[in-house]
């Protein structure tokens, strides 16, 4: 069967109240790993179709979900009420997946904010998964950046995204994402203050995250300075952790037309490594 012809979509009830998420699952013929990955700020799930696609040709079935106030989940646009909305909605996710298919081993994947999700949630739930993935997360946020300036006032305030330097090395892939009509072209101060705070937390509790980790960062990335995430790697106390930098890379690396096909291998790899 065909990639989206074994797909499904449904709302599900989340962590944050009054709120439900848009969920895809896609399952592969001869599962041997689950995998589910977090989207960015102002991304959403079905953008990492590509990604996807991949895993379940590598025998792991994806379960995806669009973050409040992104996508197809409810909430108002690219809002965030508290930093728990990010974490235990993971957790809702990891609940679910475990329930359905207890007998495989469980992988997150998180990008950019979902990389700050994973980090959240691997040290407020350690040891309920197998294994970690986080490209270019938003971690300690030291260095100066585009996108926590100004963030005082009306946390609904709405903002336009301007996370687009550094965004990708490919000019075409930059212009697909700021012509999306589904990527968020307004944000507020509110998700943008839990963000910051998300940093501040991980600033005193990365050496509490203890379970296995693969690290991946582009060393241009506009958004994420690299020297922030060496430096939050470093904190981190796991005994099975792997850092990965790509010189040339900038932030969405696991949408690079001349790279990201080797990264989703370098992915399955490590998976595959780490599941029993």
């Amino acid at each position: 069967m065909s990639f989206y012809g074994n797909q499904t979509e449904r709302m599900v009830e989340s962590a944050t109240p009054g709120i439900h998420l848009h969920t895809i699952t896609n399952l592969a013929e001869t599962p041997q790993a689950n995998v589910i990955i977090v989207h960015g700020l102002s991304s959403y799930a079905k953008s990492y179709d590509p990604f996807a696609s991949f895993l379940v040709k590598h025998d792991c079935n994806v379960f995806r979900y669009d973050q409040p106030g992104h996508g197809k989940s409810e909430g108002p646009r690219g809002y965030m009420d508290s930093l728990a909305d990010l974490y235990e909605n993971l957790h809702v996710i990891v609940k679910r997946t475990k329930t359905a298919y207890p007998n495989l081993p469980l992988f997150v994947i998180g990008h950019s904010m979902g990389g700050e999700t994973v980090l959240l949630y691997g040290i407020k739930y350690p040891q309920t998964v197998d294994g970690f993935v986080v490209a270019d997360p938003v971690s300690i946020v030291k260095a100066p950046n585009s996108w926590s300036k100004g963030l005082t006032g009306d946390p609904k305030k709405q903002l336009p995204n301007v996370l687009s330097t550094g965004l990708n090395s490919d000019a075409r892939v930059v212009h697909r994402i700021q012509n999306d009509p589904a990527n968020l072209h307004h944000l507020t101060v509110g998700i943008l203050q839990n963000e910051i705070k998300g940093a501040y937390f991980l600033r005193e509790h990365l050496t509490d995250f203890k379970d296995p980790l693969l690290f991946l960062q582009g060393q241009k990335d506009g958004l994420i300075d690299y020297h922030d995430s060496l430096e939050a790697y470093a904190m981190i106390a796991s005994n099975d952790k792997e850092l990965h930098v790509y010189s040339s890379l900038m932030h969405n690396i696991f949408d690079e037309p001349r790279r990201k096909w080797d990264i989703y291998s370098e992915v399955v790899q490590w998976i595959n490594r780490h599941r029993y």
